[in-house]
């Protein structure tokens, strides 16, 4: 009986342990989600420190006419695109607003889902998602990214 009390024990421990493991770790990727919505919505490109250079950025458009496009870039591209691109962001106040955030664990890292709701064009992205892992110094970064946006504004 003392064997099963203490394996039994033992495997509660190791499941608490566990479970604070993995909550620590959403909470991080969560603060880093934070982290990246904050810098977005004052139009500071500083948010782009938080893509890999190696990062893969997918855009998926569909025309009102019925073409499909889609475009990959390098996270070193997208540095280089939000640089030039915030100033105008800001004037147009572009922002994204986010809803329904939900994080899973990945091998090495989380995928972020969410609603992004463009407040310039008045349209809710659903598949939008950025999958983040740590990096060589262990802090977290954006390794891929994934939106679907429109040439029409709905507003």
């Amino acid at each position: 009986m003392r064997k099963v009390v203490r394996h039994t024990t033992a495997l509660v421990g190791t499941l608490i342990v566990t479970l604070t493991t993995i909550a620590a770790a959403n909470e991080s990727a969560r603060q880093f989600f934070d982290d990246y919505v904050r810098l977005s919505a004052s139009f500071d490109s500083s948010v782009a420190e938080l893509y890999s250079d190696r990062a893969k950025i997918h855009t998926y458009r569909r025309y009102p006419h019925g073409t499909e496009r889609q475009m990959e870039l390098t996270g070193a591209q997208w540095k280089r695109l939000v640089a030039m691109a915030m100033p105008l962001a800001k004037v147009q106040n572009d922002k994204s607003l986010f809803s329904k955030v939900s994080i899973s664990r990945l091998n090495e890292g989380f995928k972020i889902k969410a609603n992004r709701y463009s407040n310039r064009k008045c349209y809710t992205d659903t598949g939008y998602y950025m999958i983040v892992a740590p990096n060589r110094s262990g802090m977290l970064e954006i390794i891929e990214e994934y939106s679907e946006t429109q040439p029409h504004s709905n507003c």
